[in-house]
């Protein structure tokens, strides 16, 4: 899909952790599951599963995702979010 040639922009504003919810909605991946994967120093794998997926089979984005866009750059800012907080304990 489009949506996930681009480069995901990063940016630096301060978000809410909430773990309700997918985060990736066209492969399942829950925000639950992604804060784990930080917390035990695996994101990189999550993203790397995601990668993949998005070359084969692809991914539907812009009809799976509520917000229509790339779910990357909402997990990125999410990882950033839980590193700072737990930076800041």
């Amino acid at each position: 899909m489009k949506c996930c040639d681009k480069n995901s922009k990063n940016d630096d504003s301060k978000i809410e952790i909430n773990l309700d919810g997918l985060i990736c909605y066209c492969f399942k991946h829950s925000k639950k599951e992604l804060y784990e994967a930080i917390k035990n120093g695996s994101e990189q794998e999550v993203i790397d599963d995601i990668k993949a997926k998005i070359k084969d089979p692809g991914c539907f984005c812009e009809t799976a995702n509520p917000s229509g866009k790339c779910c990357l750059g909402d997990i990125n800012k999410f990882i950033k979010g839980v590193k700072n907080e737990s930076s800041s304990d």
